[in-house]
């Protein structure tokens, strides 16, 4: 049985939830979150941020390092093409 008592195997038919009982479940969620949260040991959560953070970084420096030449000469096209149809 699961937590509501229905057998294993069993298929709910979901409802379309209104807008009271959207703000118990948001509530709900976000209350479960917040003690997920401080249930981890203190300082684990920035840890992983932070670990996130420098992995995007490093990502970013990547692709400008990788692209950055080509990303000018095309702005550079551009502005050279601009500039002789203005003329």
């Amino acid at each position: 049985m699961d937590r509501e008592g229905a057998p294993p195997g069993t298929v709910r038919v979901m409802q379309k939830p209104n807008r009271g009982s959207m703000k118990v479940l948001i509530s709900a969620r976000l209350q479960g979150w917040a003690e997920h949260l401080r249930s981890g040991s203190p300082g684990q959560g920035m840890v992983e941020y932070a670990l996130i953070l420098m992995l995007v970084a490093m990502v970013l420096i990547v692709i400008v390092g990788v692209l950055g030449g080509h990303v000018t000469d095309m702005y550079s096209n551009i502005s050279n093409g601009v500039a002789q149809a203005s003329s």
